[in-house]
């Protein structure tokens, strides 16, 4: 049994992700920019985020033992006619489970939710180039670096690169068999 899980985000979630979306140290590993974030604006986000969609999935990563969500993963940009999906964001927002390897646990469960339960033949993600930890995470979860964004996210005062990273359904069910 693994120690976490993935659940559907819920509405009474808005005061960790707020804090989440709030914490300028989390936004220096990810992609967009740091904005400070109004309790108004993550009631907006939340909402929008927990309606249902086809075109979205957004979990909560949670500890098995306490059932506490420390993180969210998301699938979003799902274009159902080519079967793929954008990873848009994995992270753990509790700082004292960074570097323990629940992202890539979450990550594992994302994956196979997406390749075995939905049947999408392709995933993919954008990681700061200087994010090592990430690219190192996504490829022990057997993403390929495809390309490099040449100077494509504003970081703490200056254009950094991102890295473009992918998975296909065919890949992940060979490392699986």
């Amino acid at each position: 049994m693994s120690d976490i899980y993935l659940r559907a985000m819920n509405i009474e979630d808005i005061y960790l992700t707020h804090k989440w979306h709030n914490d300028e140290d989390l936004y220096k590993t990810l992609v967009g920019p740091f904005r400070f974030v109004s309790t108004d604006a993550e009631k907006e986000w939340i909402k929008n985020k927990t309606t249902f969609s086809n075109q979205e999935i957004n979990l909560m990563i949670c500890l098995t033992e306490t059932t506490d969500p420390i993180g969210l993963i998301s699938v979003r940009d799902i274009n159902w006619p080519s079967r793929i999906g954008h990873l848009t964001g994995i992270f753990i927002g509790e700082k004292k489970f960074r570097g323990h390897g629940f992202g890539t646990k979450a990550l594992n469960l994302l994956i196979e939710h997406c390749f075995d339960d939905l049947g999408l033949n392709r995933i993919w993600a954008y990681i700061l180039s200087e994010n090592q930890a990430s690219i190192s995470m996504f490829k022990k979860c057997g993403f390929i670096v495809e390309g490099k964004l040449r100077q494509h996210a504003f970081k703490n005062g200056r254009f950094v690169d991102v890295i473009f990273v992918g998975l296909c359904a065919d890949q992940y069910f060979e490392k699986s068999n």
